[in-house]
């Protein structure tokens, strides 16, 4: 299979139509307003629903103007950028499948309307990837239920590629869902009565944050009494500290500022955006385990879903970061190694894994503007293997040969 290179607004209604027949109208609209119902049933939206629906928001942004322009699109919203991405990519691979990968994918579709489509839409992405650099695609996991992603072919040469795709949050001993959880329980709970400030609150947990809706109590009621009392306070399973007050912004302006707040002091801010108003800033005793999760990620791919009979390619994309997050998880700090050095020296120098060719990361996702055209873009970062048995050819020129202080 091959995608197209540029796409009009008529490809585009074009691909839309087949992605909602495809699932079928009534289904594909009833599960988009599930999830826009149970966040508004909530009483607030968080910046972490924000990331972890962005996507099926995206879609259901682009279904309402599909009904508003009875499917022959104009123009598109540009912060919609990655949700009209994927339906594009959909709207090109449904046609050409076979049956049985056609019943496979709709039921992913169908998953991921209720339990995110990220992984699915990263899928895609490198489909349309690879297509653009002149491979053509075979979806082998589709069609065969297992093993890796695509078969990609060009003049002779094959390789085999696997998509994956992972949480920022995998590894991390505080759980988005775990916060949410907690801001309900504020926003029920914390007891502050002056409207002209904001407390701002430090945490430390000892260990990881519980989901125990009782324990999240005995939480909220010592941030209570410590911005009462001015006085840090010490749990069984966390230490709080007053860190101060703030004026009473808006809810926007609060995120601005601890936003940059957050990537300075590498901790979680998390805000709540209704009264009572606090600011609570979140750290834990636990170290955050992303890097090895990602590494035994690739370590199981490399063993499980390749075949070994051709050089294997594992593409994961570092999903809910922005992609100046990637950058730098792509640069060496001092003489130290950059995380991303770390995971594919880990990966690549493994004789276990010298079927594989190169490592791909990517992360954050924007829309790139020229003059002439738009598209949804990503950063990345390539690891060409210092001993792939199958030899030195490559699907991604460029890619990092050794650990280098530069982005590739």
């Amino acid at each position: 299979m091959r995608y197209r290179e540029i796409n009009n607004m008529g490809d585009i209604s074009r691909d839309i139509a087949v992605v909602v027949d495809f699932i079928g109208q009534k289904d594909y609209r009833r599960s988009l307003e599930a999830i826009r119902d149970a966040l508004n049933a909530k009483g607030f939206v968080t910046h972490i629903d924000d990331a972890f629906f962005a996507l099926e928001l995206d879609l259901w942004n682009v279904e309402l103007l599909r009904e508003k322009c009875s499917g022959n699109f104009g123009s598109l919203p540009r912060k919609c950028h990655a949700g009209v991405d994927l339906l594009i990519g959909l709207g090109q691979t449904i046609p050409i499948l076979p049956a049985v990968a056609k019943t496979r994918l709709h039921g992913r579709i169908r998953k991921g309307l209720q339990e995110g489509l990220w992984p699915l839409q990263h899928e895609m992405r490198v489909a349309a990837n690879l297509s653009k650099r002149g491979w053509d695609l075979y979806f082998h996991d589709l069609e065969h239920g297992g093993g890796f992603d695509f078969l990609v072919t060009q003049n002779g040469i094959a390789f085999e590629v696997e998509a994956k795709a992972i949480s920022a949050f995998t590894g991390w001993p505080i759980k988005p869902e775990n916060l949410n959880k907690l801001l309900v329980e504020i926003k029920q709970h914390f007891a502050w009565q002056n409207d002209s400030e904001i407390p701002l609150i430090g945490v430390k947990l000892s260990s990881s944050l519980s989901s125990d809706r009782t324990k999240l109590q005995e939480l909220v009621a010592g941030f209570t009494k410590v911005a009462r009392d001015r006085a840090p306070l010490s749990l069984l399973d966390a230490s709080i500290r007053f860190m101060g007050v703030a004026p009473n912004l808006t809810f926007q302006q609060l995120q601005k500022a601890t936003y940059f707040h957050g990537k300075t002091a590498r901790k979680i801010i998390l805000v709540n955006p209704s009264r009572p108003r606090v600011v609570l800033e979140l750290d834990s005793e636990r170290p955050v385990q992303l890097e090895r999760k990602i590494i035994r990620t690739i370590g199981e791919a490399a063993r499980e879903q390749f075949s070994g009979s051709k050089p294997g390619v594992i593409w994961t994309h570092i999903n809910f970061i922005p992609d100046e997050v990637l950058t730098h998880l792509g640069l060496a700090q001092g003489a130290a190694a950059s995380f991303c050095d770390r995971v594919a020296s880990s990966a690549l120098f493994s004789e276990k894994r010298n079927h594989l060719s190169q490592l791909v990361f990517s992360g954050g996702s924007f829309l790139h503007r020229t003059d002439a055209s738009a598209q949804s873009s990503y950063r990345t970062i390539t690891y060409d293997s210092p001993n792939c048995r199958f030899g030195t050819n490559v699907i991604f020129e460029g890619g990092r040969k050794k650990r280098t202080r530069a982005m590739a």
